[in-house]
């Protein structure tokens, strides 16, 4: 209920007012009411109104000068001018200060209760604008934290190229593409006591030094002021940390090397873990994350065989030492991450049988094919988080990580990524059939339903339900017979039927109602539904 003050030297003209208007009717309750402008600012202190009802001519402070202060000290009040002096000045001099609605001396009841039905509108859709422009920064917020991490942790295990790199989505994600970076890779060591029995207690743990990771981040102001910081969570027991310089020309490799070292002493601290911090070279362009990473893998394979809770940096680990090279199959990745993506299950499969029997002919190290086995498991992962399409058991980071490190051969590992790799094929399949698929056609018919007047594409509501765009067009013809276009189309048409058998508008004007722009084109698509044009189908 808004909550009213009367402000009137006439106690007739209040008691006038609080007598006569249905105050229950509007869903007000008049609060206080003052005889001049002092009386009224000291209780409007004590008690703040929504709606403030005030004369203009008054002694001690007048409304002029009381509607002044209210503006500068509570600019969310409402204000009604009630006077009997028919002033264009006061009226001119009350716009200024935010006042827009105004009734005489007397004023009939009729018209006092219209104007504060309309101030009870404008502060319901206020207040509703507020409510979903709040919506929209804390989704928007989200949604731009959650598609930094899955760029990056895309950039990661892809090898791109500088004209390769989207730049489109950096600038959108406030990513620099030239800037200098280097990437940390945390690994926290799982307790011999932490078995798999208490599974738990270990992923509690790593939780806990995420968020060690995002306190620390935060409580280095100095540190952030010069270096954007970016958290990936990338693996059951390893974090990879982006430091991405905001001027080229710090000294970056000290930075990250000092931030790490506080790193490990906070996670022995507060969660009595071992870790190790390895840290590539710095590079220049967001395009080098992935060389960077890598390197900061392999300084990690130096802390196996010597002591914890260390940084190891590549530079310092291998100095001048050209190490062994391997061919990584950047080609590969980038394939299988796109077949992924695009739901081409057979390809999927071909592609990885491929890489299979190239392994076992070459016998590539089985700490390559480790290596390469997670990063797919990433792709898939962030495929789950994207498309909601298997469930957390069928896809466990934590158990095929540790399935991966426990196999013995490279056979062996290949044969259970194969397996895996059926397993998720098998899943999206089945979910082409499943329950959730008819929710998002429900939810597609649902978005059509409330925005079919405005200019929508099927890519637009994949992004706001978060689903690949082809996996949605293919689910929809399958399950609705018909492709998304045919369907808006006989939507809209069968809206444009409605109006025009209203006869209250013209057919340009029906063809801006249900969404489309071009009445030519409206007048094509109407009588190719319905057999008629749309002057005949009046008729």
């Amino acid at each position: 209920m808004k909550k009213v003050m009367i402000v009137d030297d006439d106690q007739s003209v209040i008691n006038g007012l609080n007598d006569h208007i249905s105050w229950n009717k509007l869903n007000m309750n008049v609060i206080e009411t003052a005889g001049n402008g002092d009386e009224a600012l000291l209780k409007i202190r004590q008690d703040q109104p929504d709606i403030l009802i005030t004369d203009i001519y008054m002694p001690k402070m007048n409304g002029l000068e009381l509607i002044k202060t209210i503006n500068q000290e509570y600019p969310s009040i409402y204000i009604i001018i009630h006077s009997g002096y028919n002033h264009f000045d006061n009226a001119r001099e009350a716009i200024r200060y935010g006042v827009k609605h105004f009734f005489l001396k007397p004023s009939t009841v009729q018209e006092i209760e219209t104007v504060l039905t309309e101030i009870t509108q404008d502060m319901d859709a206020e207040e509703k604008q507020k409510t979903l422009l709040a919506r929209y920064n804390t989704q928007l917020k989200e949604y731009l934290t959650y598609t930094r991490g899955a760029l990056l942790r895309e950039m990661l295990v892809t090898n791109y190229s500088p004209n390769k790199v989207p730049i489109e989505k950096l600038e959108l994600l406030n990513l620099k593409q030239d800037t200098t970076i280097i990437v940390a890779s945390l690994s926290i060591i799982r307790p011999p006591y932490i078995t798999k029995s208490k599974e738990k207690d270990w992923q509690l743990m790593k939780l806990s030094t995420g968020n060690i990771v995002k306190e620390l981040i935060e409580e280095e102001k100095q540190l952030t002021s010069q270096v954007d910081i970016h958290l990936v969570d990338f693996t059951d027991s390893t974090f990879v940390l982006v430091f991405m310089a905001k001027e080229n020309n710090l000294e970056l490799n000290k930075l990250c090397y000092d931030f790490s070292n506080k790193l490990i002493e906070n996670i022995l601290i507060f969660l009595k873990l071992s870790s190790n911090v390895g840290i590539g070279d710095m590079k220049l362009g967001i395009h080098e994350i992935n060389n960077s990473y890598l390197e900061s893998q392999r300084a990690l394979e130096a802390a196996e065989y010597q002591e914890m809770n260390r940084v190891f940096a590549f530079n310092e680990v291998y100095g001048d030492e050209e190490p062994e090279q391997y061919q990584y199959p950047f080609e590969l990745i980038k394939e299988i991450h796109r077949a992924i993506h695009d739901k081409e299950f057979d390809h999927l499969l071909e592609v990885w049988e491929t890489y299979e029997q190239t392994v076992l002919k070459e016998r590539t190290p089985l700490y390559i094919v480790q290596n390469i086995c997670v990063s797919i498991i990433n792709i898939l992962m962030i495929n789950y988080y994207s498309d909601d399409q298997f469930q957390q058991k069928t896809l466990t980071m934590t158990e095929i990580v540790e399935n991966i490190h426990t196999q013995p051969t490279t056979k062996e590992l290949t044969s259970l990524m194969r397996e895996k790799l059926k397993d998720w094929q098998g899943q999206m399949i089945e979910e082409l059939r499943g329950r959730k698929s008819h929710k998002l056609i429900r939810e597609v018919k649902e978005f059509v339903q409330n925005y079919y007047d405005q200019e929508i594409t099927l890519a637009e509501i994949s992004e706001s339900l978060f689903v690949n765009r082809n996996y949605l067009s293919q689910l929809f013809k399958k399950l609705t017979g018909e492709s998304f276009v045919t369907y808006l189309n006989k939507f809209r048409i069968e809206k444009a039927k409605e109006k025009l058998r209203e006869q209250h508008y013209m057919v340009y004007e029906v063809s801006e109602m249900v969404g489309y722009q071009n009445p030519t084109y409206f007048s094509q698509v109407f009588k190719s539904i319905t057999g008629v044009s749309p002057s005949e189908y009046i008729k």
